[in-house]
């Protein structure tokens, strides 16, 4: 995928030419999204051999770190310009381009391929959990806001963060549950089946140990590193390119007469998650249902869970204060996209047909954006 991608890097000289010397905003808009695919790509690659490399502790922490920072760099230049209906947009796009029109595509092409594909279904009851959460913290605001009207906002800011303390923390608790907790489980139950391997004459000993002790010596890798390094230059440069597109959106909006909240829920999702999205397909036309399923709806429930709360908290911290209230639109295209979502869960298997009506519940919301 990053190799095809590649050829996308002659837009990062591009777009800073266009913008710091040509002075050319809509120009530099185009080439700065362009340049941000494949360096988003790069960012993903980067992060998994590091995972691979030391484990799926300290590696999937890191993983999860990164994940989705462009979307988080990009967020962050649109709260410091104080476009707080962009970032907001931007959230919602993000999970409901994830949950219908990347899950259905990925169930559209994998089924058009395999007929029909199974999935873990208590992975998928798990999940469906965490995204009902999210609804939950997004609806509840709303709710409180438009429901009394005495509702100031200076209360709506610490309702916010209230609220984003919660799903930050329940979001940390799902960390330590899968990195730690789960993984000494997996530990203990390979240490049972070794010892009885053992026993019986059939273990091996030496590969493993030297295996794991290579593993516990990763701080003094040169190989990680450097891909540490290269991981925080390419987030230097997705940075640089943020505030390219960031700044250019108004000149975006004039030539083609579209609103901000349209951009944020549909350009800007596709930009920045491009190249995850496009590994989820993948996995589902490899029959990979599982893996294509955790891309997609994770990510989701970590914008929800851990990127919301932690612009609310980053927001206050810079004097750029922003509360967790969306619009009617917003709630209602979550609330409707998990509704989705859970309806095909509950099933443990999907068609290429049910993936035809997640894409088709995705571009009736579209277009409603287009005209909001």
């Amino acid at each position: 995928m990053l190799k095809k991608l590649k050829i996308l890097y002659i837009f990062i000289p591009i777009s800073l030419i266009l913008f710091y010397l040509l002075q050319a905003p809509l120009a530099s808009f185009l080439s700065s999204a362009l340049a941000i695919i494949p360096l988003a790509a790069l960012m993903s690659h980067l992060t998994d051999q590091i995972r691979h490399q030391l484990g799926s502790s300290w590696g999937g922490l890191i993983n999860i770190s990164f994940a989705n920072a462009t979307e988080l760099i990009i967020s962050l230049f649109a709260i410091y310009d104080g476009l707080f209906n962009v970032v907001k947009a931007n959230i919602t796009g993000s999970i409901i381009m994830n949950l219908l029109l990347v899950l259905g595509l990925s169930f559209f092409l994998g089924g058009l391929k395999y007929q029909r594909q199974e999935f873990d279904k208590l992975l998928a009851i798990t999940n469906s959990v965490m995204l009902m959460l999210a609804v939950i913290g997004m609806l509840i605001p709303a709710i409180f806001y438009y429901g009394s009207a005495k509702i100031k906002t200076v209360i709506l800011g610490r309702l916010s963060l209230g609220v984003g303390l919660v799903l930050f923390i329940t979001y940390l608790a799902g960390l330590y549950f899968t990195l730690i907790f789960h993984e000494q489980e997996k530990e203990e139950g390979e240490a049972k089946r070794k010892g009885s391997a053992a026993v019986s004459g059939t273990g091996r000993t030496g590969p493993e140990k030297n295996k794991r002790g290579a593993k516990k010596s990763w701080p003094y890798s040169s190989s990680v590193w450097k891909k540490i390094l290269f991981l925080f230059l390419t987030t230097i440069l997705i940075a640089l390119e943020a505030h390219i597109l960031i700044n250019s959106l108004s000149s975006v909006q004039e030539v083609f007469k579209i609103s901000p909240v349209f951009i944020g829920v549909i350009i800007l999702p596709l930009i920045s998650n491009m190249a995850e999205n496009l590994t989820a397909i993948k996995m589902a036309r490899e029959n990979k249902i599982d893996l294509s399923i955790s891309i997609a709806v994770g990510s989701s429930i970590q914008v929800a869970l851990f990127l919301v709360p932690l612009l609310i908290f980053i927001s206050h911290l810079i004097k750029q204060p922003m509360n967790i209230l969306f619009n009617i639109l917003e709630i209602s295209s979550i609330g409707l996209s998990v509704l989705a979502i859970n309806i095909v869960y509950l099933q443990g298997k999907s068609n290429w047909f049910e993936g035809l009506q997640l894409i088709a519940a995705y571009l009736i919301i579209a277009i409603a954006f287009y005209f909001a």
